[in-house]
């Protein structure tokens, strides 16, 4: 970046190119090439690796109106057979926090991790009892729309929960 400066400096310097362009050709030229140097040198964006941006997904991001996210249950299937929901069901909700909060309909509460890219660990500490128990879901996708989670039963049946943004 810094050559092809140097080079368009050089090549306004010389005297061939001044003495057959006017000073106000050049100064033009010279003020586009800066300006194209300068957005070129302010239009970096970092990029978040892949892990960071399932937690972002999945909570937000932690800016300003940006600190949760609360999913509502879509559809579940059973062994790839889908399953009709409640009108408890229909109305179920999980809320995950930036800060690793999580909350949901039925009154529990507790923490969530992203351990590994594509794994939703949450303990929960259930209401009724307040009892603590953790559960580890794949995340089969995810997206700022939807999430779809998967999770093998005590009986060996796969469970696929899809999910769609509420909030």
């Amino acid at each position: 970046m810094q050559k092809m400066v140097i080079s368009i400096l050089v090549f306004f310097i010389q005297e061939d190119y001044l003495n057959k362009m006017s000073l106000r050709n050049n100064i033009s030229y010279f003020l586009i090439a800066f300006a194209l140097v300068l957005v070129a040198a302010c239009t970096k964006t970092a990029v978040i690796p892949p892990l960071e941006f399932q937690k972002q997904l999945l909570a937000g991001t932690g800016s300003f109106q940006n600190t949760q996210h609360v999913w509502q249950l879509d559809s579940t299937k059973i062994n790839g057979v889908n399953s009709v929901l409640t009108n408890v069901q229909k109305n179920y909700k999980k809320t995950f926090t930036f800060d690793g909060g999580y909350s949901d309909t039925d009154n529990n509460t507790g923490k969530w991790e992203i351990p590994a890219l594509n794994k939703l660990k949450q303990t929960f500490i259930y209401q009724l009892t307040n009892k603590q128990d953790s559960t580890t879901y794949d995340i089969i996708s995810i997206n700022s729309a939807q999430m779809s989670l998967s999770l093998k039963l005590v009986n060996g049946q796969t469970a696929i929960y899809s999910f769609k943004i509420s909030n």
